[in-house]
C-alpha cells in the first residue's frame, strides 16, 4: 500500500509540475476560449478527461513504465520554451499536449497510451489554429458560402449580383465578413462530430463519415443563414441583419447543424445487416478499477520525475519573459521629419483602445502629400523594444480581414532605391466602394522580412543569438481611385519609400 502512494504521489506531482511550467503560456488559451470561435474549448478538457477515465474502465490496460515518453516530455518543454522565444503561441499548447503523453508513457507504458489516443487527440479541439491559417482558411470559407447563397437567393428567386464577398441585392448590399465565415459553427461542431463519432459502436467508415460530415454540414448551413438573411433584409431592410435578430438566426442554424447530425448518425447505424449504437453508458461518471494489477515504481517513472522537476523549474524559475535581454535604444517617433524631400506629412494619432490591443513601444503614423490635389500616403510604423508572446508586430494579412476588408491580391515585389532592392509585401485591399494599395515589410534587427513565420522564425533565432527581440513593422497605403490606374498608386508609394526608407532604418535598430 505503501509503494501504491508513492507511485500516485509522484505522478500527480509530476502531473501538476507540467501544468505549473506551461501554466504561463496556457493563459493565452483563455484569451481564445472567450471568442465565439472557440467558446466550446472550456469543456474540452473535462470531456477528454471523461473519455480516457472511461477507456480505462472498459480496457484496464497493464502498465508498463517506459522510456519512450523521456523525449516526448523534453520535446514538449522544448515548443514551450521556443514559443517563449519566438512570440509564437501556438507551439506551447502542442508542447503542453506532447508533455502530458510522455508523462503517461513514462509512468504507465505506450500500450497505456495508446489507449487514451482519442482523449489526446480531443485536446486538440480545444487549442486555436495559428492566425495566418485561421485568416486564409475564412476568407476561403467566406468565399464559398457567398457564392452558396447568392445561388440559394436567385433559386428563391431574388435578383442579386455578388462581387467577392459582397452580396448586392438592389437596394441593400451585404458584405460576408470574418465572423460570417462560418468557423464560428464548424470548430464546435467538429469537435461535437468527434465526440460522437468516439461514442458510436459501428463500422470505422461510419465514424469517419460522421467525424468529416461536419465540413459540408457547416457551409451548406451557414450558406443557408446568408440566404436567409439575404431574404430578411430584402423585404424588412438591414435592421434585419443586426442585433439579436442576427443572434438567433446563429443560434437556430447551429442546433439544426447538429440536428442534421443526429439524423446522419440515425440513418448510418440503421445500414447493414448488424445496425449500431451510441455508447450510452459513456455518458456519465464511470466507475471501477482504471488499470489492470498494481503499477510500479520503476526507473523510466523515477527518471522522468526527476527530469521533469528540472524542467518545471527551469521554465518557472528562469521566467523566459523577464530574462536579461539587449533593448537597443532608438530616437523617438516622436521626431520623425514630417518633410521628406517633396513630401509632406500630418501626423495623426491612434485610438487608446488600439494602443491597448497592440502594446506597442513607439509608433508613427502621418499622412504624405506632394500636393495639396495629390491623393495622400499613409505612413505607419510599430516598433517593439521586446516582441513577446501576445506581444509582437502583426501582419497586415491576419488584420485585415477581421475588419472586412478582402485581400483581392498578394505578392512579394522588389522596390529599387538608389543603392539597393528591398522585398515588399504589395496587397490590393477592398472593402465595399473603397479599394487600397498597400506595401508592409517586417524591419526586424537589420533584416527585412515579408513572411509572418519567416519573422517569428528569426525572432528565436535572435532572441537565442543576439538576446534581442526587437523590430517593428513598416506599412505604406493610399487609396486607389476609380478615375486613375492602380500603376499611379504604385508610384506614389514607392516615390515616399524612396524618400523616407533612409529616415526609417535610422529609427529602427539594426
Amino acid at each position: 500500500m505503501k509503494t501504491q502512494t508513492i507511485f500516485w504521489s509522484i505522478f500527480t506531482i509530476s502531473l501538476i509540475l507540467v501544468l505549473a511550467g506551461f501554466f504561463p503560456s496556457l493563459k493565452g488559451l483563455l484569451e481564445a476560449w472567450n471568442t465565439k470561435e472557440y467558446s466550446h474549448g472550456y469543456i474540452i478538457p473535462f470531456l477528454s478527461v471523461l473519455i480516457g477515465w472511461h477507456i480505462l474502465t472498459e480496457k484496464k490496460p497493464k502498465t508498463k513504465p517506459s522510456w519512450l515518453g523521456l523525449p516526448l516530455v523534453i520535446v514538449g518543454f522544448l515548443l514551450l520554451i521556443i514559443s517563449q522565444l519566438s512570440a509564437f503561441a501556438t507551439p506551447s499548447y502542442y508542447g503542453f499536449v506532447i508533455a502530458l503523453i510522455g508523462i503517461t508513457i513514462s509512468f504507465f507504458g505506450l500500450g497505456f497510451a495508446i489507449n487514451l489516443t482519442p482523449a489526446f487527440i480531443y485536446l486538440i479541439f480545444a487549442i486555436p489554429l495559428p492566425k495566418l491559417i485561421y485568416m486564409e482558411l475564412s476568407a476561403e470559407l467566406q468565399l464559398i458560402s457567398s457564392s452558396l447563397g447568392v445561388f440559394m437567393l436567385q433559386t428563391f428567386g431574388i435578383s442579386v449580383f455578388q462581387d467577392g464577398n459582397i452580396i448586392d441585392l438592389g437596394t441593400q448590399k451585404l458584405q460576408v465578413v470574418e465572423a460570417c465565415s462560418g468557423l464560428r459553427y464548424l470548430f464546435p461542431l467538429m469537435s461535437f462530430s468527434f465526440l460522437i463519432a468516439f461514442l458510436l459502436d459501428d463500422k470505422m467508415w461510419k465514424r469517419v463519415v460522421i467525424f468529416l460530415s461536419a465540413i459540408p454540414i457547416t457551409i451548406v448551413m451557414n450558406s443557408l443563414r446568408i440566404a436567409i438573411v439575404g431574404i430578411l433584409v430584402n423585404w424588412g431592410g438591414s435592421e434585419m441583419a443586426e442585433g439579436l435578430i442576427h443572434d438567433l438566426e446563429g443560434w437556430m442554424i447551429f442546433a439544426i447543424c447538429v440536428a442534421i447530425l443526429m439524423i446522419e448518425v440515425w440513418i448510418l447505424t440503421n445500414i447493414g445487416s448488424n445496425k449500431g449504437r451510441l455508447r450510452h453508458e459513456y455518458i456519465g461518471l464511470a466507475s471501477g478499477s482504471i488499470i489492470t494489477g498494481k503499477p510500479k515504481l520503476k526507473a523510466p517513472s523515477i527518471i522522468i520525475f526527476v527530469i521533469t522537476i528540472m524542467l518545471s523549474l527551469f521554465t518557472i524559475i528562469y521566467d523566459i519573459n523577464d530574462r536579461k535581454e539587449i533593448t537597443p535604444s532608438h530616437p523617438q517617433f516622436a521626431f520623425f521629419p514630417l518633410n521628406l524631400g517633396d513630401w509632406h506629412g500630418r501626423q495623426s494619432q491612434l485610438e487608446p483602445n488600439i494602443l491597448k490591443t497592440l502594446k506597442l513601444s513607439d509608433y508613427f503614423i502621418a499622412d504624405y502629400k506632394k500636393s495639396q490635389d495629390q491623393e495622400p500616403v499613409n505612413l505607419y510604423i510599430a516598433y517593439y523594444n521586446s516582441q513577446r508572446v501576445g506581444t509582437s508586430a502583426h501582419s497586415p494579412s491576419n488584420c485585415l480581414p477581421g475588419g472586412g476588408w478582402k485581400i483581392t491580391k498578394r505578392e512579394v515585389i522588389p522596390v529599387d532605391l538608389e543603392n539597393q532592392s528591398i522585398p515588399v509585401t504589395r496587397m490590393v485591399i477592398d472593402k465595399d466602394d473603397q479599394s487600397l494599395l498597400m506595401y508592409y515589410w517586417f524591419d526586424q534587427r537589420g533584416r527585412i522580412i515579408n513572411d509572418q513565420y519567416g519573422a517569428k522564425w528569426y525572432l528565436l533565432v535572435d532572441s537565442i543569438t543576439k538576446q534581442r527581440t526587437d523590430g517593428a513593422l513598416v506599412r505604406l497605403t493610399t487609396p486607389i481611385l476609380d478615375y486613375e490606374n492602380v500603376d499611379k498608386a504604385d508610384k506614389r508609394i514607392k516615390s515616399l519609400i524612396k524618400a523616407a526608407y533612409p529616415k526609417i532604418r535610422q529609427y529602427i535598430p539594426q
